[in-house]
């Protein structure tokens, strides 16, 4: 716990550490491996700034407002957001 703090003081982010374990619980249920839906994975950082078939890289390093990653997980609109069922990221 104390390392994490020391990171997050840092502004740093690993890929691995920080971001796959909140993926794990919430969205590799859909995307992981070879049947990814739309072609996403989550499971792997390359991946992720690949994208799927749509939307191009779901993240942008360095621009989280251009990410449509984020704009999936925080839209209104049921038939955008990201996870489809379940309890919203926070």
């Amino acid at each position: 716990v104390r390392a994490q703090a020391a990171d997050a003081g840092k502004g740093t982010v690993d890929f691995y550490r920080h971001v796959l374990p909140i993926l794990e619980t919430k969205c590799l249920d859909c995307h992981v491996g070879d049947k990814a839906k739309g072609g996403l994975r989550l499971d792997d950082r390359a991946a992720v700034l690949k994208g799927g078939k749509s939307d191009g890289p779901a993240v942008v390093v360095g621009k989280p407002g251009d990410s449509p990653l984020l704009t999936r997980v925080t839209a209104t609109d049921p038939s955008e957001v990201m996870p489809p069922k379940g309890d919203r990221l926070t």
